[in-house]
């Protein structure tokens, strides 16, 4: 094969390839880093989501890593300008080093997901159906601890990255500049420098490894989803408190109850499946008037895929522990717009005060329509504090809707 000035060659095309495919991926990783170190420089609504294609990002690092490793192996590099001997050395200390921080970092990042308590899954290009597994670690190496080791070590390679990166580019401008030789051109398309053959082997070999490391963690993260244990979803129907003598009775096929509160930027809204309510309201004694309401924790549906992984486990509803939310309201007050309800909410063993403000309509058949809301501060329930205390992705505020069709107790099919 022809070579250029002092024996010059040029990387094939799939080298290049891979080669800027990489490097822009790198440079991508280490800028969102950064930005990540400092989430005011992020608008409210896209932080949770860049977190998200950080990690997307990383673990194609990764993959290409993997198929480049394959395509050197197949197409060594090609001959470069001669340079003294310690350039030399240096040259290839650095694309060694470059090689194994380029699979170490995303593994790195890798662990601190996979030992994070928050238990936020991975889904790649945030499609729910592209689950990627965490790493079988030591139960001890999961928690607060193992992730702040993990993290440290991210950071510091990462760090290593970008001094390794202004090593490199120093170097090739040292050769194009002041050697006046082939350097930048031998990796770039353009540019009448002969180009290094191709080995065939190399295409099938690097394209199968890489389809190999995604549709394996793709695999396995289908295969630990399916084995993990229940996530919160609808059941079936518990009595969990009876209504008294001469209370309302909610028809439940014709009610609803659900729940908002803001998540990266957009509204995250869930259905609640199984409760009870125990109702005691009249217009004209509102002094005798009170409610209570038992919730199925186990019954509550999440709508974002994010968030549903995490929410039943202590840093959300944590239903094993506390299977049952409740709501007490023993006064009522009549307002401008309707009524108002004050009393209490308790969740995962801590109460709180709330006050509903809602409708009354009563219907010409006896039966009454019932429509309201309420707003509740989720960290004083400690609902997400370790995931997002600061309310950076979780807002702060869950609302609570309700519109319920209601028949007095003893109302004949009631």
């Amino acid at each position: 094969m022809r070579t250029g000035p002092d024996g010059v060659k040029g990387y094939n095309a799939g080298a290049m390839l891979l080669h800027w495919a990489i490097a822009l991926a790198i440079f991508f990783q280490l800028a969102g880093g950064f930005a990540m170190m400092r989430l005011d420089v992020l608008p409210d609504g896209s932080r949770f989501a860049f977190f998200q294609w950080h990690k997307t990002v990383g673990l194609l690092v990764l993959t290409l890593t993997v198929a480049r490793i394959a395509w050197r192996l197949l197409n060594p590099p090609p001959a470069h300008a001669p340079m003294k001997p310690w350039e030399a050395g240096a040259a290839h200390l650095v694309h060694g080093l470059f090689y194994a921080l380029m699979l170490l970092v995303p593994l790195s990042g890798w662990l601190v997901v996979s030992a994070s308590p928050t238990a936020i899954p991975t889904l790649l290009f945030l499609r729910e159906s592209l689950v990627w597994p965490n790493l079988p670690i030591p139960a001890g190496w999961r928690g607060e601890g193992g992730e702040a080791v993990a993290a440290t070590l991210h950071t510091w390679l990462a760090y290593s990255t970008l001094a390794l990166l202004v090593l490199h580019v120093a170097g090739a401008v040292k050769h194009s500049v002041l050697d006046r030789q082939a350097s930048f051109s031998r990796m770039i398309p353009a540019g009448h420098l002969p180009r290094q053959s191709t080995a065939l082997l190399a295409i099938p070999l690097s394209a199968g490894l890489a389809a190999l490391v995604l549709g394996g963690g793709l695999g396995l993260g289908r295969a630990e989803t399916a084995g993990a244990s229940p996530t919160l979803a609808a059941t079936a129907e518990t009595p969990v408190a009876a209504p008294e003598a001469g209370a309302w009775v909610v028809d439940k096929a014709a009610s609803s109850l659900s729940y908002e509160v803001p998540f990266s930027g957009k509204p995250m809204t869930g259905t609640i499946g199984s409760w009870n309510a125990a109702i005691r309201f009249d217009p004209d004694r509102l002094d005798a008037a009170k409610a209570t309401l038992d919730i199925d924790a186990a019954s509550i549906t999440v709508g974002d895929p994010f968030v549903r992984s995490s929410a039943p486990g202590p840093d959300g509803l944590d239903a094993a522990a506390h299977p049952t939310l409740s709501v007490a309201i023993d006064s009522v007050e009549r307002t401008e717009g309707g009524f108002l309800g004050k009393g209490s909410v308790t969740i995962k063993g801590r109460s709180a005060p709330v006050s509903v403000p809602f409708t009354f309509t009563p219907g010409a058949d006896g039966s009454a329509h019932v429509t309201g809301s309420a707003t509740l501060d989720r960290l004083a329930f400690d609902l997400g504090a370790k995931n997002d205390p600061a309310a950076q992705w979780l807002g702060r505020e869950i609302t609570i809707r309700f519109d319920w069709k209601a028949a007095r107790a003893g109302t004949p099919g009631v």
